[in-house]
């Protein structure tokens, strides 16, 4: 990387993001390398789903661990709420070695936060393993990315610009 480029970086400006802490064992998220796109998030606490007859909640579940069994999910408490600026927003991703070597995911993903929204995050977090993974206080569990948003507005119309692709459906391309 040549001098000038390597310069140009360190001018570019940053965006703040105000985070607030919700414990006082929160970690602030913060990429692993420089120039990481995501920033590693840990558990701060477990919150079990219940359902039961028209009524669903979050329990909290006091433990320094949790056992998760395959294809049960749970909550995930990371700590922290934010200010996020208008004109951007946050996904919530799986960290790529977790869902690789354990089956561990993010149900929703990416997990969508909104630059109005307030209250502490959360990561939903599912075993797709056959196997029971011991989830701990701490680890690193998601990768928050900052994303710009665009505005957009759908144009109701009768006719849309043809592609090659055109109407054949999924696995049209083929494997290989």
């Amino acid at each position: 990387m040549s001098n000038k480029t390597k310069k140009s970086l360190k001018n570019k400006k940053k965006l703040f993001i105000p985070i607030k802490k919700i414990n006082k064992d929160t970690i602030i998220p913060e990429p692993s390398k420089p120039g990481d796109a995501g920033a590693d998030a840990r558990i701060i606490s477990f919150k079990k789903i219940l359902t039961e007859e028209n009524k669903r909640e979050l329990q909290d579940i006091k433990a320094d661990s949790y056992i998760l069994k395959p294809l049960e999910r749970i909550g995930c408490p990371l700590g922290f709420a934010t200010a996020i600026p208008e004109g951007y927003y946050f996904k919530v991703v799986p960290r790529s070695g977790l869902a690789l070597w354990e089956g561990i995911s993010i149900v929703n993903s990416p997990g969508t936060i909104d630059s109005g929204y307030r209250n502490e995050w959360m990561a939903i977090v599912v075993n797709l393993s056959n196997k029971e993974i011991i989830l701990k206080k701490g680890d690193r569990i998601c990768q928050i990315i900052l994303c710009k948003m665009h505005e957009y507005e759908f144009i109701d119309t009768e006719s849309l610009k043809e592609s090659e692709r055109g109407l054949k459906g999924f696995g049209s391309t083929g494997k290989k």
